[in-house]
């Protein structure tokens, strides 16, 4: 089957989606609202991540051929697990519209400013469509090479800029208490690491066999994502220092700084291949894990790809609107709505379908 991956892929596509767009948005928001400690957010948020995956990974191995609405329905009931499938189905949509709406305000405010967006989101969104459609199995082992390159690019950016590092701008660390740190690790949980309950829809297609390990290579993804943002918030502090938190796409703005007598300059053409990318792998693990849970709620079988359009054109709409709205408005609700919204439409009801799942197995 298409559709069936093996516990190694998962891992990787663990990786892909949770590192994908964040390695280039994540240090300049996250900065803007922790200061100088935005390292102990990252380090919190990845623990909370950890964390997540205990109801992920237990309730896949106990009902390993169900996806969370089937086995939703089985722990509450079939109109409970009905309205749980909504919520996530919005938030994924959102999810989706949310990163096709990067990747065109990026190509827009940073390379093509006269272009509409809306030419890049239509594009961008066809592109998404038309790899989802050909299935995870298929698509799995090509994102591993992809997010290979990127990691590698991002590796070669970061040390030929380290040459403009500036220890100091480490400090002050606390300088404004604990808030900023709260406040950072409610961003962070959000945006990435809340966003792993998607993946309650894409493990049932994971091919499991005894002491596969699935958990312990998911828990090594979310290990090399933590520490693969640490790096690239670290090195954006020692470059920009207190004007870290004003350089939105960091990775990008660092590639600017470059220069090696002439060898090597103006970087920044790899950073937005990097950006275009890992945005385009997260926004298809997000539209295909949408696309199950609509036909979960639909009763149709997994491997029917009807939907996938029509679900795209819907995308489409959403982020054109959202657009129209301004790039202000898209930053506050990334940075002040989107976490609470991951938080109720996603993680709320993975946590409820987990106690029932406790409760039912003390029971019986």
């Amino acid at each position: 089957m298409r559709n069936k991956i093996t516990p190694s892929q998962v891992a990787v596509m663990l990786f892909v989606y949770l590192t994908g767009s964040a390695i280039i948005n994540i240090p300049a928001p996250l900065i803007s609202v922790s200061d100088n400690e935005a390292w102990i957010c990252l380090l919190a948020a990845a623990g909370i991540g950890l964390l997540l995956l205990v109801p992920l990974v237990s309730l896949a191995r106990r009902f390993p051929d169900l996806d969370f609405i089937e086995y939703g329905a089985k722990l509450t009931t079939r109109p409970v697990a009905v309205a749980f499938g909504i919520l996530l189905l919005l938030l994924q949509v959102h999810i989706v519209a949310g990163i096709v709406m990067d990747i065109a305000m990026f190509l827009k405010s940073s390379m093509m400013r006269d272009t509409s967006f809306a030419y890049f989101i239509t594009l961008t969104m066809l592109a998404v469509a038309l790899t989802a459609r050909v299935g995870i199995g298929r698509f799995a082992g090509m994102f591993g090479l992809l997010m290979l390159s990127v990691m590698l690019f991002v590796l070669f950016n970061i040390s030929l800029a380290s040459a403009g590092f500036h220890p100091q701008y480490l400090l002050p660390v606390l300088d404004h208490g604990v808030k900023p740190i709260f406040h950072g690790i409610y961003f962070i949980s959000g945006f990435p690491y809340g966003e792993m309950a998607l993946f309650c829809m894409i493990l049932p297609l994971v091919r499991t066999r005894a002491k596969d390990r699935t958990g312990s290579k998911m828990a090594l993804a979310v290990a090399l994502n933590a520490g693969s943002l640490l790096l690239v918030t670290l090195a954006t502090v020692l470059t920009f220092g207190p004007i870290s938190g004003e350089r939105k796409y960091s990775m990008f703005e660092m590639a600017r700084t470059v220069y090696v007598t002439e060898i090597f300059e103006r970087l920044e053409a790899l950073m937005g291949y990097s950006m275009i990318v890992a945005s385009f792998m997260k926004a298809t693990i997000a539209l295909f894990s949408a696309h199950l849970t609509l036909n979960s709620l639909l009763k149709l079988p997994r491997d029917n790809r009807q939907l996938i359009f029509p679900l795209a054109f819907i995308v489409t709409l959403i982020s054109i609107s959202v657009g129209l709205r301004g790039e202000a408005y898209w930053d506050f609700m990334i940075s002040g709505i989107h976490p609470l919204w991951v938080f109720t439409c996603g993680i709320v009801p993975l946590l409820v379908v987990y106690a029932a799942s406790l409760v039912r197995k003390r029971v019986t």
